[in-house]
């Protein structure tokens, strides 16, 4: 394990590509290895007269009835496979490129990934796109209660709070680096925290909780590393302070925290990473506070959101950096709260599940509401936690497939039209989903 030492009048530098942190990464010695089943891209000798796949995608599943993830083929809602797991119920996400599931189990301080078998290799004159069966990949992350997955680009990061006794830790992938079976680069905290990190670019942003605060979990300040691939190396700890510091999101130009008494903006478009902290509006409520940020590189401003602990419903605030007005209210129709919300793939849509099951549409050039798609009825609709609708966004056009737990069901919308293409009807519950497959940024030249 790596030694810390800190000179506040000069930076350090931390080996990351070397740095295997005790548990962290299960079966790495020179680099995470793969399960027997799983096939690397050089294995293939396909026929290469189609070069093109038309697909949908696929769509992980996590089956409560079986404890699995089902690999669900969207153009013929088949089965493709399906992967048994242990423990706990995991959070799906989707990895940064769209090849891969992303299975996050907190309490069993563990992270799987698993390969939906769609991907593009370069043939120089064109892309080649492939289509196998799903595998588990057989790699595996130990950190100790990872909870926050945050993407930039083609980089995500998984960061663990850890525990008594544990510091905080954060491991960065990518599609590029699970497909090569690479060394994942970590790195670990000086204290734990109910913290997140983001690399954007060959910068990484970290939260940071000084060892004197211990009435909180919740960091209070954020630190930029320079990252070359091999090494971290400290920039700066951002003087400004953002306590009880909880959610964040990007754009071209800025990377916004949340904190109890406001926002943090990092304009990363600035090359001296200027950090400005804006405060709440004398409209919030005591104790109201920004506690998500949604973010997209095509769009100028960001959403943050605005609820009571423990609620499954959220207020919806625009939040706009380096302007005037910082924090402003965005109202759904009729004032109602947001169940789930975010961009489509193109970020010219942003789309809100309100408590009353419908869909709302908006252009994010100038957010007005382009449709309303009443989708879920009162009686199928549930707000408790693990029954309320999940959306997720296809990152090959602009569909949004939203499970529906209470009912089994996964609706498809085109968000462009603010319509219903169909309905999946589920032979299983299944409480949690991601969005896997080809993306958009696989565009063919011939």
């Amino acid at each position: 394990m790596l030694l810390r030492t800190f000179n506040s009048s000069r930076p350090y530098t931390k080996l990351a590509s070397s740095l295997l942190l005790a548990g962290l990464i299960a079966g790495c010695t020179s680099g995470c290895s793969k399960g027997s089943d799983s096939t690397t891209s050089s294995e293939h000798n396909h026929d290469h007269e189609d070069t093109e796949i038309e697909s949908s995608g696929v769509l992980a599943l996590f089956n409560s009835d079986t404890n699995s993830i089902d690999m669900l083929n969207i153009d013929d809602q088949q089965v493709l496979n399906s992967f048994a797991l242990s423990g706990s119920a995991p959070r799906l996400y989707t990895s940064p490129e769209g090849r891969y599931a992303v299975s996050i189990q907190r309490s069993d301080n563990l992270v799987s990934f698993f390969d939906s078998g769609l991907y593009s290799e370069d043939h120089g004159d064109h892309l080649h796109d492939y289509q196998d069966t799903p595998s588990d990949t057989g790699i595996t992350l130990n950190g100790i209660a990872p909870t926050h997955y945050s993407v930039f680009d083609e980089q995500g990061v998984i960061f663990n709070d850890g525990a008594d006794g544990t510091v905080s830790s954060f491991a960065l992938i990518s599609d590029e680096v699970l497909t090569g079976n690479d060394t994942i680069a970590s790195l670990e905290l000086d204290n734990r925290m109910h913290g997140v990190a983001k690399l954007i670019n060959d910068k990484l942003f970290v939260t940071y909780r000084d060892l004197s605060v211990t009435e909180t979990t919740l960091p209070e300040q954020v630190e930029r590393y320079s990252f070359d691939g091999t090494n971290f190396t400290l920039d700066t700890r951002y003087s400004e302070g953002c306590p009880g510091l909880h959610g964040a999101g990007a754009n071209e130009n800025y990377l916004v925290f949340g904190c109890s008494d406001g926002v943090l903006s990092i304009n990363i478009g600035d090359a001296s990473y200027t950090a400005t902290h804006s405060a709440n509006p004398a409209s919030f409520a005591e104790g109201a506070r920004i506690g998500s940020v949604y973010g997209h590189h095509e769009v100028d401003e960001l959403i943050g959101t605005v609820g009571a602990h423990g609620s499954s419903t959220r207020n919806l605030f625009r939040l706009a950096p380096g302007t005037v007005e910082v924090i402003s209210e965005f109202a759904l129709p009729e004032n109602d709260t947001a169940i789930t919300q975010g961009f489509t793939h193109s970020g010219e849509i942003f789309y809100a599940l309100s408590q009353d099951g419908e869909l709302h549409f908006y252009h994010s050039a100038d957010w007005l509401l382009s449709h309303t798609l009443p989708l879920i009825s009162n009686d199928q609709l549930s707000l408790e936690r693990g029954e309320s609708p999940l959306v997720v966004a296809s990152k090959a056009d602009e569909a949004l497939y939203v499970l529906n737990p209470n009912t089994n069901q996964v609706h498809i919308v085109n968000a462009t039209s603010g319509s219903l293409v169909t309905t999946i009807e589920l032979a299983f519950n299944a409480t949690s989903i991601a969005w896997l497959g080809l993306t958009s940024a696989h565009e063919h030249e011939h």
